[in-house]
């Protein structure tokens, strides 16, 4: 994320790019302000800002100073949208930060829960619910971690994280401590997977770096960043920057088993990730070689990204440089902050997109047999538009539910410093959606519509139908301000939704894989805890169908790796499937807004 290299001009890179990526295309990130816009109604994808009218503005993120003089002032966080109330609907929870040197006991920025009344209309519920964490939130990570069709939800922060128990009753109780999940260190990323296949959830969870909190504010620069030098300070193109990650101590990860119903153990030296001390940031936990067991990637800042094989559930080894998903394609470390999981060119083979820091670009490793990886960022056309972004958020969504997969970025610098200077860069940035044409990923027409068109500074991202009319919604968490949600009203193909509830203690069937196929099409989704940054989504998947008008066969592998069949699936529809311990499983279905 926060590099400090010497400038790096267009040319340079081009020259630079034309050696190691004989395809990659010319510089050019800007729009083109002469050309006639098309009509909002004309566009293939048209996102609207309903940020105001959905009752969101009501909340305002605070993330320290406006200078950011600390890197603690920078990550901000992540968001989510899940059904804690078991409605239907998608409700809104909004991580907040805070001031290093503190506030008012009592008045300190706290997260909010937002429920939603199914039309995208939110109120304010985080006080009724028992929530209202005051902490230093950067992660919420939303999972039934008890099987009993309840979301909890575990806070990776600034200090303690905290593990939220969903009653049942509308309410949550804080059992960090029972539980034993309280790293008090400063966490980032987590994922929940069943490690050992004893059918509960284990943890994963990602630490950032070691922030001595004394020594920083001891050494606080005063006035201005950009005139200040100072041991807390390092540089940015010559322009005086806060400090980190590097000059700072990277952190060790934690792994945590479920020994018990809600009671975890700390086995992260018997399982190898204690060996490791980086800066994490995003993790997802998904099968990544087909060997029936769950793996954990990591993507770090500034060091090179992790792939934890999972040795049949007795410890973790990295794989990540062997399958070539450590670095980029030229054999460098990037300053890697969110990941998508998805499968791009219906392959059945999951690929990973990771966003990365300003004068780089965001990557895209193609997943191939025996879980390995290939950089395809360049033949794909997406070195260009992502070299002058700070990008966060991501993921691989299917917004027109055509059956190709989008790729949305959220974007937004850490230094403000940068609009002082003329730099090619900007503080607050454009979020980029891309889509697949032709076996490569361009900016659409209208580049997603007047919802794209505002610049801040943004983090993580969340993606779900919100306003129930089927396609899918994305709610954007902004540092230093109200969140953005951007409500889908392009045109759609159909679609269908399924939900997997699993047996035991992983009714979430974190795990899975489904795969659709519609005539020769296949689409595949894996059901994972974690992905984009910091955020969670809805766990109903979303297949696009295109014109079909049903899928003609859906595929289910459940965690412990039975493999069930269904047919005719009509558009139009959300099916739920419940796994049995014996025989078949149990298929319900109902109509779910709008198919086209």
């Amino acid at each position: 994320m926060f590099l400090t290299r010497p400038s790096i001009r267009c040319s340079a890179r081009a020259f630079a790019l034309a050696a190691l990526f004989a395809c990659a295309p010319a510089c050019s990130c800007s729009r083109d302000e002469s050309a006639e816009p098309p009509a909002d109604d004309a566009l293939p994808f048209r996102f609207l800002d309903a940020t105001r009218e959905s009752g969101l503005a009501a909340f305002q993120q605070v993330n320290g100073t406006a200078d950011k003089f600390f890197v603690v002032e920078s990550v901000g966080g992540g968001v989510a949208l899940f059904d804690p109330d078991q409605d239907g609907d998608l409700d809104a929870y909004l991580t907040n930060g805070s001031i290093l040197e503190g506030l008012e006991l009592g008045k300190e920025p706290r997260d909010a829960l937002f429920r939603n009344d199914g039309r995208g209309r939110f109120s304010d519920v985080t006080a009724e619910c028992g929530l209202g964490d005051p902490r230093w939130t950067n992660g919420v990570r939303v999972v039934d971690l008890d099987g009993d069709g309840w979301s909890e939800m575990y806070l990776t922060n600034y200090g303690p994280n905290v593990l939220y128990r969903n009653r049942g009753d509308g309410t949550f109780a804080d059992v960090t401590e029972a539980a034993g999940v309280g790293d008090p260190r400063w966490s980032t990323g987590a994922s929940f997977l069943d490690f050992d296949h004893d059918g509960d959830l284990d943890l994963y969870v990602a630490n950032y770096l070691e922030f001595d909190e004394v020594a920083m504010l001891r050494d606080r620069p005063r006035g201005t960043m950009s005139g200040h030098s100072s041991a807390s300070a390092q540089s940015f193109e010559d322009v005086r920057v806060m400090k980190g990650p590097r000059g700072l101590s990277p952190a060790r990860d934690r792994f945590y088993l479920q020994e018990g119903p809600g009671r975890f153990r700390d086995a992260s030296v018997e399982t190898g990730v204690d060996a490791q001390q980086l800066y994490g940031f995003q993790t997802v936990a998904f099968d990544a070689d087909l060997d029936g067991w769950v793996d954990v990637y990591v993507g770090n800042d500034v060091l090179a990204n992790l792939l934890w094989h999972n040795e049949a559930g007795t410890r973790f080894v990295d794989q990540a440089l062997v399958s070539g998903a450590a670095l980029s394609g030229s054999g460098k470390p990037q300053g890697s902050m969110g990941v998508a999981l998805g499968d791009y060119d219906g392959d059945l083979l999951a690929d990973l997109y990771v966003t990365n820091f300003v004068e780089d670009y965001s990557t895209l490793y193609r997943g191939r047999p025996a879980g390995t990886y290939l950089d395809v960022t360049a033949r794909l056309g997406l070195v260009d538009p992502t070299w002058t972004r700070v990008a966060w958020g991501c993921g691989f969504v299917d917004f027109d539910s055509d059956g190709d997969q989008e790729i949305f970025a959220i974007n937004g610098h850490v230094y403000p410093q940068v609009d002082r200077f003329d730099l090619g860069t900007s503080y607050a940035q454009r979020n980029q959606l891309f889509t697949l044409e032709a076996g490569r990923y361009v900016t659409p027409e209208g580049e997603g519509g007047p919802g794209f068109d505002a610049a801040r500074a943004g983090r993580g991202g969340a993606w779900g139908d919100v306003d129930g009319d089927g396609d899918l919604d994305l709610l954007v968490g902004n540092i230093d301000g109200p969140p953005t949600l951007l409500c889908n009203d392009g045109p759609s193909g159909n679609w269908i939704k399924v939900l997997l509830v699993g047996v035991g203690g992983n009714r979430d069937a974190v795990g899975a894989r489904l795969v659709i196929h519609v005539g020769e099409r296949r689409e595949l989704r894996c059901v994972s805890s974690s992905g984009s940054f910091l955020s969670s989504s809805d766990l109903r998947e979303h297949f696009g169908l295109g014109t079909a008008a049903k899928a003609d066969e859906l595929e289910v592998t459940w965690p412990n790796g039975r493999v069930e069949r269904f047919a005719d699936l009509a558009a139009g529809k959300l099916y739920t499937i419940e796994e049995s311990f014996e025989g078949a499983s149990t298929l319900r279905a109902r109509e779910l807004g709008v198919s086209h």
